[in-house]
């Protein structure tokens, strides 16, 4: 890439950020959902009085909105356009939330690289930037990013649950966030049971306000997970992109994990996979890998690399089979005690 070609493309993606940018104000406000909710058109007033919004403020956004294309006008009167619906129709905003929240999210990150990368220094703590007005949608952005992954390319390859399922086991999902991939087996396996583990106080809150449909079968709970005592009838433990965030306790992982070994256990590890090869980075969908391991340092974290995680199943005392997900970049790990 030229000069001239780094200079057109970047105000291209500056162009198209800003746009990204005013579609998270219109979720965030609230905005679109009530242009949604009205099943037509409203005055600024009645949209006003419908999101709370601050005159002036509901004013400009209106008319940045119409700039990027994703509300109409006429006569006074504003409406979501068709490209502005993609945000809040819920066949399509499952792929079109994660562009807009990381859209927020990553320059937060990026300014906490900037402010560690002298002295060093970690915040251990997830999300890893302290900003009260994006942190709820941290859970969203991961929910939305990451489940239609896990029921098209995962979910189908883990036929043991069925035989879980059968014999009145439970699963523990580990860093479980907003309890999003816990709520997806429920749904799917009806006598299913589960634990949600998080050490973050929102992310739980959420995951309980989203089960009351589960809450015979379901418990959310706040806690470390090393310190939670946990029923002998686990049968399945996940880590659904936990587990390089708990390397730096493994030694007490594999503990933790050998001491409710019995035969047909199983342990679910998903990964993104740092490459053996450096040389790989170069290649499209690894560059999303290399970003993440650089703002991981923020939290005191790495990537792993494929070899790391099956020793630590092994250590475990399982027998580990692996499969790579389409996008060349996650893989799954089960091990599991025969």
């Amino acid at each position: 890439m030229n000069f001239e070609q780094l200079f057109t493309q970047g105000n291209k993606l500056i162009c198209s950020l800003q746009g990204l940018n005013v579609a998270y104000l219109g979720i965030s406000m609230g905005i679109f959902e009530a242009l949604h909710r009205s099943g037509g058109s409203l005055s600024l007033e009645s949209l006003q009085e419908k999101t709370g919004v601050d005159p002036e403020y509901l004013k400009r956004f209106c008319l940045a909105a119409y700039a990027f294309g994703f509300i109409e006008r006429k006569d006074s009167l504003y409406f979501l356009s068709s490209l502005g619906s993609l945000f809040v129709e819920e066949q399509t905003k499952s792929k079109t939330l994660p562009l807009v929240f990381q859209s927020v999210f990553y320059p937060l990150i990026t300014t906490q690289i900037s402010k560690f990368s002298k002295a060093g220094g970690h915040i251990h703590a997830f999300p890893p930037f302290e900003d009260p007005e994006v942190f709820p949608y941290m859970w969203t952005m991961m929910e939305y990013k990451f489940s239609s992954l896990f029921q098209q390319e995962i979910l189908p390859r883990l036929s043991f649950i069925e035989e879980i399922e059968r014999q009145g086991g439970i699963v523990v999902d580990v860093g479980c966030g907003n309890g999003w991939l816990l709520r997806r087996l429920l749904s799917q396996f009806e006598k299913l049971r589960g634990i949600g583990i998080d050490s973050n106080q929102e992310g739980i809150a959420q995951a309980q306000a989203a089960s009351s449909s589960f809450k015979e079968r379901v418990q959310f709970v706040a806690a470390d997970f090393f310190e939670y005592p946990l029923p002998q009838e686990v049968s399945l433990f996940t880590f659904s992109r936990v587990l390089h965030h708990l390397w730096s306790e493994r030694s007490k992982l594999v503990q933790k994990l050998k001491s409710y070994l019995k035969p047909h256990l199983r342990v679910l590890v998903w990964e993104p996979i740092w490459p053996a090869d450096i040389e790989q980075l170069r290649e499209e969908n690894m560059k999303s890998v290399a970003f993440q391991n650089l703002h991981e340092n923020v939290e005191g974290n790495f990537l792993l690399e494929e070899k790391e995680i099956k020793t630590f199943l092994e250590e475990c005392g399982l027998t580990v089979q692996q499969f790579m997900l389409e996008n060349g970049i996650d893989s799954i790990f089960v091990g599991s005690k025969d």
